[in-house]
């Protein structure tokens, strides 16, 4: 009878170790996270800049026509229906080729941040406790401002001092 309440006690131990060690993240370690997370957005911010550029200033296709393009999904009925020609079908396709090289530079470079920077085993312990921990995620999402709010001042002196 003593080793089993023994052995509950023991497991119940471990397992509040556990939670205890999952919960609990240093402002260092949030602050290493949302500094990653603060670049991504930037570089999402900046690739939607360029990729909306190549579309507005693209002299074959109008950006009206692109929407539509890209609403046929592909479909060549509907790229029928629609009259595309073969020089809007080449321009809508360069501009996808060189966002899908964007996109994919981006992602390595991400996840490049993420072992590097971050750490792969903090980053996938962080992110699924901030899903169940409102606190946590309160703490994260301060840092995370706190240092969105930099990056914008810093830009905005940048673009001043141009």
């Amino acid at each position: 009878m003593n080793k089993i309440l023994l052995l509950i006690c023991l497991v119940a131990g471990i397992g509040l170790a556990k939670a205890q060690d999952e919960a609990s993240f240093t402002d260092e370690e949030l602050t290493k996270y949302a500094t990653v997370m603060v670049w991504a957005q930037m570089e999402k911010e900046q690739m939607t800049e360029t990729y909306n550029d190549w579309i507005n200033n693209d002299e074959t296709l109008e950006a009206a026509r692109f929407v539509k393009i890209k609403s046929a999904n592909g479909d060549s009925l509907k790229l029928q229906e629609i009259k595309v020609t073969d020089e809007e079908i080449v321009a809508f396709e360069q501009i996808q080729v060189n966002y899908d090289s964007m996109t994919a530079s981006f992602k390595e470079v991400y996840v490049g941040k993420i072992k590097e920077d971050i750490g792969a085993g903090l980053y996938n312990r962080l992110k699924k406790a901030m899903r169940g921990d409102a606190d946590l995620k309160a703490r994260y999402q301060a840092v995370y401002d706190g240092l969105m709010n930099e990056q914008s001042a810093t830009e905005e002196e940048d673009e001043s001092e141009e």
